[in-house]
């Protein structure tokens, strides 16, 4: 019966594995499938199930965004690219170590992908400045990201569920600064690698904006004469995206119509705010005897050209608008924008943009006026350049400071389990008008929640069936006469191997368990096979699926696949050495 349980287990696993790979499914929606499968099949009660959802790493994860959203808010990015470009100067390789080091700082105490996107727009902004091309910069930032969070226990998902399932197997939990030697040997290494070899290595890429990409584009007014036969027309109807034409504002008279793909019908007199292209627009002029207006003429305060603009803006990781279009969002009329066009791993999409499902990573060129540029939900996207109306609660800096310093002395010194800690900074966020409740919960990536709170029932799962002894068993008779040092580095590749194709957080959850029966086995202490499984499934150096921050630069820094595997093998094989150099003498077998 437990044999036939394993290979049911193994069975729901394989097919898995197989749909994250696919990329078919979501892979929270796959997290959700392996977790009713499991208490489906009985393979785990109803109450393991669903304990995921209140398992402290995942409350702790989700505490983690929320803060992370209130450094956002409150303005300490602009504080820090003030700090780096003191620092630093124009020389890139200052910028190189001082940026890795100020986002490896970060990401040892906030989200890893929210530092990320924190420093995203900073680092455009220098790269500008210091005329160094982006492409330079961005693969050290996301580096750097990763890196850090291995400094502490809330720095990344892994380290935080290492912990968690090593209370599970009854073993202590890791401290909130454990991590910290090994993290910071990564860091130092990792960082000098990409100051004096790794930055060698990036291509130079001249990444073009979309703006660059795209011809010309013009805001102009079209008048629609009597007679016309676009009266009674709808916009949505006349099929003027596909020619590169945006409808702004319809403007009848004095009033303002926004509602441009809903019910609205033109009428004579209307005038038709739009942008396009030169040659377009005076072929719909002579196609429908369009009046065309002079840009002199403009009365309206939000068509002056001095007021509106075009910004690139990056789909945000745990946008609200991922797999969403532009259409079953009523982009239009909900921002009053208009979006010239998707970029997506830096190739310009064709076709309905309206009708494309938006992807997280994706850059769009947004026109309109800067107010209402400044009203975009930063929750779903980063922009690429600095806005004058940006409304940043910098007034509330020291105080989300202060919360910070107070979690993680609360945690620190055992007064609070980190989970807790984390809670309660979250609550005091809120409740200091850091961030409202509304940007508290937008800020939470549900995907991210639902993946872990879906694969803990499979780590539980291993560890009951036996499956995770039975792993143990057959890697120990072929590796395991070569003695724990070699058992370790070798389930430290394969973590580091799996986590490129897998989350970071399904790798720690599906290895951890592996691990405790290696050691057990083994009869030695678990807890540097633990630490190995966390450095490895944080080591998403290869490709740019692999981690989240890896994937949020790749279409802001221009690159190709390979450059991530140009730089990345080597940093892979470096925080390998590391640790196995680090991880035996500070926890013994």
């Amino acid at each position: 019966m437990l044999l036939m349980e394993i290979a049911l287990l193994f069975a729901i696993l394989g097919i898995a594995l197989v749909l994250f790979l696919s990329e078919r499914i979501r892979a929270d929606l796959v997290s959700m499938l392996v977790l009713l499968a499991l208490a489906l099949t009985g393979l785990v009660s109803t109450s393991e199930a669903f304990s995921g959802f209140s398992n402290p790493a995942v409350i702790t994860v989700g505490a983690m965004f929320v803060m992370s959203a209130a450094a956002a808010r409150t303005g300490i990015a602009s504080f820090i690219g003030r700090a780096m470009r003191a620092l630093a100067g124009h020389r890139e390789w200052a910028l190189t170590l001082v940026m890795m080091l100020t986002v490896a700082a970060l990401s040892a105490f906030i989200n890893n992908v929210g530092a990320v996107a924190i420093l995203l727009p900073v680092v455009m902004t220098l790269a500008h400045e210091s005329a160094i091309s982006p492409s330079k910069l961005l693969i050290p930032l996301a580096y750097g990201s990763m890196m850090g969070g291995l400094c502490t226990l809330i720095g990344t998902p892994p380290n935080i569920l290492v912990s968690t399932i090593a209370v599970q197997n009854g073993l202590r939990p890791f401290e909130l600064f454990e991590f910290a030697p090994i993290g910071l040997a990564v860091v130092g290494a990792g960082v000098l690698y990409m100051v004096l070899i790794g930055r060698w290595l990036i291509p130079a890429r001249r990444r073009e904006e979309i703006t660059d990409s795209m011809p010309k584009y013009f805001l102009t007014e079209l008048v629609i004469p009597t007679g016309s036969k676009l009266i009674s027309q709808r916009p949505h109807e006349l099929g003027w995206r596909e020619r590169g034409i945006e409808i702004i504002e319809i403007r009848r008279g004095k009033r303002q119509i926004f509602d441009i793909w809903g019910w609205a019908s033109l009428q004579a007199n209307d005038v038709l705010i739009v942008s396009g292209k030169a040659e377009e627009i005076f072929k719909l002029k002579d196609e429908f005897g369009l009046e065309i207006r002079p840009e002199v003429e403009y009365t309206h305060p939000w068509h002056k050209s001095e007021e509106i603009k075009r910004v690139e803006a990056t789909l945000a990781p745990h946008a609200a608008f991922i797999g969403k279009t532009l259409a079953e969002l009523d982009f239009h009329n909900r921002y009053g924008l208009a979006v010239l066009a998707i970029a997506r791993h830096g190739t310009l999409l064709r076709g309905q943009l309206s009708q494309i499902p938006l992807q997280f990573g994706d850059t769009l060129l947004l026109q309109g006026p800067e107010q209402r540029l400044a009203q975009i939900p930063r929750e779903n996207f980063i922009l690429m350049s600095p806005l004058a109306f940006q409304a940043l609660r910098t007034e509330k800096a020291p105080v989300t400071v202060l919360i910070f310093a107070g979690v993680l002395a609360l945690a620190g010194l055992g007064v609070l389990h980190i989970s807790v800690a984390g809670t309660l900074g979250a609550v005091l966020m809120v409740l200091t008008r850091c961030l409202t409740l509304e940007e508290a919960y937008e800020s939470i990536d549900w995907m991210v929640i639902f993946l872990l709170a879906g694969m803990i029932p499979a780590g539980i799962a291993l560890e009951r069936t036996g499956a995770a002894q039975l792993l143990a068993e057959f890697i120990l008779k072929g590796i395991g006469s070569f003695g724990p040092l070699f058992v370790l580095g070798v389930l430290m590749a394969f973590t580091s191997l799996i986590t490129e194709i897998l989350s970071n957080a399904a790798a720690a959850v599906l290895l951890a368990p592996i691990a405790i029966s290696l050691a057990a086995q083994l009869g030695v202490s678990p807890y540097p096979f633990l630490m190995g499984v966390a450095v490895a499934a944080s080591s998403s150096f290869m490709t740019p699926i692999g981690h989240q921050s890896n994937t949020l630069v790749f279409g802001p820094g221009g690159y190709r696949f390979s450059d991530y595997l140009r730089v990345g093998v080597v940093l892979n094989i470096l925080v390998w050495v590391v640790a196995m150099l680090v991880i035996p003498r500070l926890w013994p077998f």
